[in-house]
């Protein structure tokens, strides 16, 4: 067994090319259905428990074959797009749940990155966006949750 805590392996994973995240990562949404926006910076959960990713959207109306939502619940950043699917998902506490999936180009530290992730409305959680394993997994990403800790609100909480 590898002891990834020897300075040898932790010198060599560092100094790769492969993508190192965090706690959280700071994103930025490029493109939703290859349609390019400009939407802020935001904060996104790496969450190694979720399958697949989520990012916060409002007024999700399926209409005509085209799928309407408000981005963040921000009305200037309404989208209709063409090229989206559904697929239940479970949620932590064991419930399915039909969630509309789409194509989302993301930055992360200047590198864009691409995904299919849900929009569902996050209205009451503490983050604008979880990233799962699904992208984790297709990045061939290394998750160090020391990375971005100071964003972690129950680490705080323990006075660590």
């Amino acid at each position: 067994m590898i002891d990834f805590t020897d300075e040898l392996w932790y010198n060599i994973i560092m100094n790769s090319e492969r993508l190192i995240l965090g706690y959280t990562e700071k994103i930025k949404i490029k493109k939703i259905d290859g349609a390019r926006i400009d939407a802020p910076f935001i904060w996104a959960k790496i969450d190694t428990g979720a399958f697949s990713g989520v990012v916060h959207a409002e007024n999700i109306i399926e209409n005509d074959d085209k799928l309407e939502f408000d981005l963040f619940g921000n009305k200037a950043l309404h989208m209709v797009i063409d090229d989206y699917e559904t697929r239940y998902v479970r949620n932590t506490h064991g419930g399915r749940k039909q969630r509309y999936l789409a194509d989302l180009t993301f930055e992360i530290d200047g590198r864009e990155y691409k995904t299919k992730i849900g929009l569902d409305d996050r209205n009451k959680m503490k983050f604008d966006a979880l990233l799962g394993r699904y992208f984790i997994n297709s990045e061939s990403a290394i998750v160090d949750t020391q990375k971005n800790i100071e964003n972690d609100i129950e680490w705080k909480e323990l006075g660590e």
